[in-house]
């Protein structure tokens, strides 16, 4: 990546040095800035060297809300741009107060103070306590001067581009978390990740198929970048004393976000959006594999299913119902699948709702081709015509491959009428898979530079398939693979192609907690592992599927069989009562699932989030929070035991009912056919029946199993049921309405 001239000193360093205040306007405040060049430390490495000359530079901070500002930065007049990631608003300050004294100018709103000094230039922001939260840019740490960090400004590298550089100052043991799906350890404090779409080919390197411009910190601060170039952040790999980002961009924008980690994502997620809460039959289970291949296998499956007493609510249709496996052209084969309407009726008829694959990448020789073809629907080339990004895995093919532009508004039409065509058919959802290729180099439709729409594309597809499904079913629900920064308005999102192992087991679930530190609030990964070289089964798949089935979404998938009744019976019995309580759980989850979205919280919640005072639980990504109120500590490696933590309050074991006071850690004997979970206290965790799909029987029963919270604490939380939500507060006494509905209250 172009970021990484960084390392090299592959570049002219640009530095805005010094500012003075030229316009103090409503709720914003512009500078002028002095900005230094340099080329001291270049390695030209065998280019002809160049100058730079230095210019007055801009910066403008906006006061967005109490505890969000906007602070952007370009050598030169701001450029305006918007992107389709940032799409909502927050409250006005109540506020704003500017002050110049000294060589610092303050702004004060209701929640911070922001100190920008001015030579050097450095912003310093804390809260109405005076405790420091923020620090951005100033001069290098390392008084040696080595470039070992590039504070705010732009910089030129030797083969011409322009990096925009910024720095945070990193306190000791402070810990960063967000970026996205990235795998590796939780907190990312020591790690340089690259925040660029790939096929990350696997789930446990530095690849990521989910890369999120945004972060978030225990010392009370979180940055958005603004932007869908291509960046690099250094979290204290680079300089233990910095995280520090470049990206592909002539200019910085970034907002700043102040608070707890509760307050920071609610307040990115507003921004940027809150999820679509998807359908109630979304948090039953989905069957899949690569790939079931006729009507007539999916229709045995879920007889057998049906017949066996396994609960099933989706069915996925992987790359095989076309005519030639893996050549998208959103057509059912018609002789493998002859009648897909009656055969998406019987599915109906059995309880199941049928979920189909496609990916935006499309070969030539079909109507779909063609149509998108005809209004310019592809992605164009810099020598002209069609960008042939040659992915098709289909056997035999050697024609070209289309890649579909999201920004030409005719071809999307093109694409969504097909999609709406399938829906009509009677699918319920679309698996957006891919969409990491989108050329660098390519011509979009409306004039985005290709550096800027790479990232940016993941976020226009999902958009776009959402869309097509909303408005044919008036439901909210994709499976996508790829995402940016606003992607997570459309979930919901799976971890991609894991491998069927137990390194990979803990490997994904640590991503997707990433991922909910992130701002997405819903998140599912392939049970069992995509790439198994056996056949998936054991104690490896039974950790799998009760670790899958206590996230928000659940599905089995990969290469191979995956069918749960091909087990052998012990494997089988192991796994039944983890199925069972998943349908149990479903007016919790879907509760959960309504309070996750509206806050900007992701339902399996890094434990972080709800004890951000607790250092003990900074780097724990291996248990988490189910919602609110549950807690989970799945068995992720074959011994039978494991160390949980339970931090501060006092925790209802689930299947002993023991109370156990917090802090504390414990260890915890895991026999085959359970997954250590607790229920915090003040917490409520509402039970429905068990059922074979989700709302196969009325919820006319619920039991409730709660802890009461501690003297003088006030909790409160959702029960979904199939036509509403009840929300319910317990401060002492637990204040619920259910009506009709007979309860069995089994509270501690």
């Amino acid at each position: 990546m172009i970021t990484h001239a960084i390392e090299r000193r592959a570049l002219v360093r640009g530095q805005a040095e010094q500012a003075r205040l030229a316009e103090i306007g409503e709720g914003h405040v512009t500078f002028v800035t002095r900005d230094g060049v340099s080329a001291s430390h270049t390695d030209w490495d065998g280019r002809e060297p160049f100058t730079v000359e230095a210019s007055e530079g801009t910066l403008r901070i906006d006061v967005v809300a109490d505890d969000v500002l906007r602070i952007r930065y370009a050598p030169g007049p701001l450029p305006e741009r918007s992107t389709a990631v940032v799409v909502g608003t927050l409250p006005a300050p109540s506020a704003v107060a500017v002050e110049e004294r000294g060589g610092a100018v303050t702004i004060t709103t209701a929640a911070v103070v922001v100190q920008v000094d001015r030579s050097p230039l450095m912003i310093t922001i804390r809260d109405v306590d005076g405790i420091e939260r923020c620090r951005i840019g100033g001069p290098e740490k390392n008084m040696w001067g080595n470039w070992d960090t590039h504070p705010t400004g732009v910089s030129t590298t030797t083969e011409g581009h322009s990096l925009a550089t910024e720095t945070y100052a990193l306190r000791p043991g402070e810990a960063v978390y967000g970026f996205g799906e990235q795998p590796g350890r939780l907190n990312k404090v020591g790690q340089t990740i690259d925040l660029d779409i790939v096929e990350a080919i696997g789930t446990t390197t530095p690849r990521a198929y989910k890369n999120i411009p945004f972060f978030w910190t225990t010392r009370g601060y979180g940055v958005l970048w603004h932007t869908t170039a291509r960046a690099t952040a250094w979290v204290g790999s680079r300089n233990v004393a910095d995280i520090q980002v470049a990206i592909e961009d002539d200019h910085l924008d970034q907002y700043v976000f102040i608070g707890d980690p509760r307050t920071i994502l609610d307040r990115y997620t507003t921004l940027t959006g809150k999820a679509h809460v998807p359908p109630r039959w979304s948090f039953g289970w989905w069957q899949s594999k690569i790939s079931y291949s006729s009507s007539a296998e999916a229709l045995d499956v879920v007889r057998r299913y049906r017949d066996k007493g396994l609960p099933i609510d989706v069915l996925h249709l992987d790359t095989y119902w076309y005519a030639e496996d893996w050549r998208c052209d959103l057509e059912f084969d018609a002789e493998r699948f002859p009648d897909p309407a009656a055969f998406l009726v019987e599915m109906g008829d059995l309880g199941v709702k049928v979920s189909l694959w496609q990916l935006p990448y499309i070969p030539e020789g079909s109507a779909l081709f063609d149509e998108l073809d005809a209004v310019g629907g592809f992605v164009g080339h810099p020598d002209g015509g069609l960008y042939d990004i040659g992915l098709c895995y289909t056997a035999g093919f050697t024609g070209r491959v289309g890649c579909i532009d999201f920004t030409n508004p005719e071809g999307v039409a093109v694409y969504q009428r097909y999609l709406r065509r399938l829906h009509e058919l009677g699918a319920a959802a679309i698996k957006a898979d891919f969409g990491e290729e989108a050329p660098v180099d390519g011509v979009y439709h409306d004039g985005t530079p290709g550096h800027l729409a790479h990232n940016l594309y993941p976020l226009l597809y999902n958009r776009a398939v959402a869309e097509a499904t909303h408005d044919a079913t008036g439901e909210w629900i994709i499976w996508a693979r790829s995402a940016w920064a606003g992607s997570h308005r459309y979930p919901l999102h799976w971890g991609g192609d894991s491998s069927a192992n137990w390194d990979n087991l803990a490997a994904q679930m640590a991503t997707g907690l990433s991922m909910g530190a992130s701002g997405f609030s819903f998140w599912s990964q392939d049970i069992g592992g995509f790439v198994a070289a056996d056949p998936v089964g054991g104690d490896l798949l039974v950790r799998w599927v009760q670790a899958g089935l206590l996230l928000s979404h659940a599905r089995i998938h990969g290469t191979g069989p995956r069918e749960l009744d091909t087990l052998p019976e012990a494997t089988l019995a192991a796994i039944r009562p983890a199925l069972e309580l998943r349908y149990r759980l479903l007016p919790y989850l879907t509760g959960e699932a309504y309070r996750s979205a509206a806050a900007g919280l992701p339902m399996a919640r890094p434990l972080v989030i709800e004890f951000p005072d607790d250092p003990t639980t900074w780097p724990i990504d291996d248990q988490w929070l189910l919602g609110q109120h549950l807690l989970v500590a799945p068995q992720l490696e074959p011994s039978g035991q494991r160390r949980a933590y339970l931090p501060e309050g006092r925790w209802l074991d689930w299947w002993t009912d023991e109370v156990i006071d917090g802090p504390r850690w414990i260890t915890v004997a895991s026999p085959i056919d359970r997954i250590p979970l607790w229920i915090r206290d003040g917490g409520v965790v509402a039970l429905g029946p068990a059922m074979g799909h989700v709302d196969q029987l009325p919820t006319d029963h619920l039991t409730l199993r709660g802890l009461a919270p501690a003297s003088g604490r006030t909790t409160t939380g959702l029960v979904g049921l199939p036509d509403r939500t009840v929300a319910w507060t317990w401060d002492g006494q637990l204040h619920l309405d259910l009506g009709d509905i007979a309860v069995d209250r089994q509270l501690r």
